[in-house]
């Protein structure tokens, strides 16, 4: 998957931007403010549809105009395709691929995978279990094609017994949980196959990028036990007092453990102190190109956006992870203030833009 041509249209201080791809590294330099990290994020909404900034996609139109667009050529397999995106203020966002509208923006999900590596990347493995959820559920999503019909339905059986719980309205539970688990076993099943999968690659990764640490992975599938069903009947009085199910798939997990000099803690805050930011980034980034390395493996090469190359990160520690990403073949579109953060040779071996002010010099 590369994306050969990226045209960005009145995003923030982005006016009007052309640009023409290389395969393997690109990076954005400049100053702070000079529009870098935006086009990462045109990328991002090409294909997600969304940004990975907060604030609405109105927000994010330059205030001189009153719309912005992307405008994007990808390449699979020597088969090109379009994709374009449109934003105006006071009207829906439109999605194109070929100049035809895309209607589930889940379709275009399937067509180009990629992996975010932002400032807040070790939040992955040292925050709120929900960041891991959504990374193993997008190793799921390209095993199963039935992936987000399996998980919608969870969500909306989910949403039901819950309302019977506010409600009170204890007659529809059994009914209810029946349901729910018949789709917790669902989504339970493929992601524990996932991760099996998936763990092994990510394992593979961290013994590249951070090979002083010894880090042990295990899936935790929200409940406690082998059998979800009998979790649900130990929980229910719990859950009619909290009103709200306090056990299944909502509540799974990947749980971290770090080694450090013989010393072990579970990947939380209390474990963050046992590693420099270096390393934790590393842990992070090892999640994604596992995730990254497992794609491959199942046809799928993704696209890899990376903001502040080189800050926060140990010449050591980003060399590695330069290596790790252009041994996967993956493209991909970087953002540095100056290529010389870089580690010593790489600023040689990347393709180099450099912006100001929202325009490419």
């Amino acid at each position: 998957m590369n994306l050969d041509r990226l045209e960005v249209d009145h995003l923030r201080n982005i006016e009007n931007v052309s640009l023409e791809l290389a395969p393997g590294i690109n990076l954005f330099t400049g100053p702070n403010g000079a529009g870098k990290t935006s086009l990462l994020e045109a990328v991002h909404l090409l294909v997600r549809g969304k940004s990975f900034r907060r604030g609405g996609l109105e927000s994010q139109i330059s205030h001189a105009s009153d719309d912005m667009a992307v405008r994007g050529r990808f390449t699979v397999d020597q088969t090109s395709f379009r994709l374009d995106f449109t934003k105006s203020r006071g009207n829906p966002l439109e999605l194109q691929r070929d100049r035809r509208r895309v209607q589930r923006i889940s379709e275009i999900v399937s067509l180009v995978p990629i992996q975010t590596f932002l400032p807040d990347l070790a939040e992955l493995i040292f925050g709120a279990p929900v960041e891991r959820r959504k990374w193993l559920d997008l190793g799921v999503l390209y095993e199963d094609s039935d992936t987000l019909r399996t998980m919608a339905h969870f969500r909306h059986v989910l949403r039901q017994r819950n309302a019977a719980l506010r409600t009170r309205q204890g007659s529809q539970l059994d009914a209810w949980d029946f349901e729910l688990v018949a789709s917790a076993e669902a989504i339970t099943l493929l992601r524990h196959r996932c991760f099996d999968n998936m763990s092994e690659e990510v394992m593979s990764c961290m013994s590249q990028l951070c090979p002083e640490l010894d880090v042990s992975l295990r899936f935790f599938p929200g409940f406690r036990g082998e059998e979800f069903a009998e979790d649900l009947r130990k929980q229910r009085p719990r859950d009619v007092k909290l009103r709200m199910t306090n056990s299944g798939p909502h509540r799974a997990d990947v749980h971290v453990r770090i080694s450090v000099d013989g010393r072990q803690r579970k990947a939380l805050p209390s474990a963050a102190a046992l590693v420099s930011q270096g390393q934790a980034r590393a842990l992070a980034a090892a999640f994604k190109l596992g995730q990254a390395q497992y794609l491959r493996t199942r046809g799928y090469r993704s696209l890899l956006l990376v903001d502040d190359l080189g800050s926060e990160w140990d010449d050591v520690h980003c060399d590695r992870f330069l290596s790790h990403m252009t041994g996967l073949g993956s493209q991909v579109l970087g953002s540095a203030v100056s290529a010389e953060l870089l580690p010593q040779g790489w600023a040689e071996r990347v393709e180099r833009f450099e912006l100001n002010q929202g325009n490419v010099l």
